[in-house]
């Protein structure tokens, strides 16, 4: 369907929403796919929040000393091997005990092509973020090191963030409305169906707007 992982981005991001791809996935019998909606985007601007792009996982444990010889140990190896199309997607962290993403993080990441992250804690440096222009979606803001407070155990592993199980190159799509994660096994079978149900949608518009009623139109492309 798409000669590459760009164009199906660029397709995605057009065309698509994350409202409609979730539909899709519940459709599917997907149905805990979207994040929770503690996660939020950082940037201000509605229509420039989100991204699409394949998971890179990052798996945190919480800890109360500080490795001297290595402080950070593989989230510095993690950050480097970021590619272009990449998200990097961090496990929950539910005591909120370090920001593992800020400035310098995001710095590296676009250097890299990265094109999201989500970090299921807290992050850090927001306003230099912000002036980056790079999406992040997170659930706090605290100044924490990640050093002595939590360290990288594992990543490229499968993970829970935003009370999704989230693995190596699953598709994430994320705007205003929230993350989805999409399974690289029905991704195809997902957006093509997006796709047509945007197409429904765009034609119902058209008649409600028209002054057709809410049951005619329904009764018609079967969307609401």
């Amino acid at each position: 369907m798409f000669a590459n992982d760009q164009e199906l981005f660029s397709f995605v991001q057009q065309t698509l929403y994350v409202a409609v791809v979730c539909d899709m996935l519940d459709q599917l019998g997907y149905r805990q796919q979207a994040m929770h909606h503690r996660l939020r985007p950082l940037l201000p601007d509605r229509r420039a929040c989100g991204f699409v792009g394949r998971a890179r996982t990052v798996r945190w444990m919480e800890t109360d000393y500080i490795v001297k010889e290595d402080p950070y140990g593989l989230e510095i190896d993690f950050m480097d091997s970021l590619q272009p199309g990449d998200v990097a997607v961090h496990s929950t962290d539910f005591s909120g005990t370090n920001a593992p993403w800020g400035e310098l993080m995001t710095t590296v990441a676009m250097r890299n092509g990265a094109v999201g992250c989500i970090v299921d804690s807290q992050i850090r440096d927001t306003i230099r973020m912000i002036d980056l222009g790079f999406p992040v979606y997170y659930t706090g803001i605290r100044p924490l090191d990640s050093q002595g407070r939590a360290r990288v155990m594992a990543y490229d592993v499968p993970v829970r963030c935003g009370d999704v199980l989230v693995y190596r190159g699953d598709l994430v799509f994320a705007d205003h409305d929230g993350i989805v994660v999409i399974p690289q096994a029905i991704e195809q079978e997902v957006i093509t169906l997006a796709q047509e149900k945007v197409s429904k949608e765009s034609q119902a518009r058209i008649d409600l707007q028209n002054g057709k009623s809410l049951r005619a139109v329904y009764d018609t492309y079967g969307v609401l």
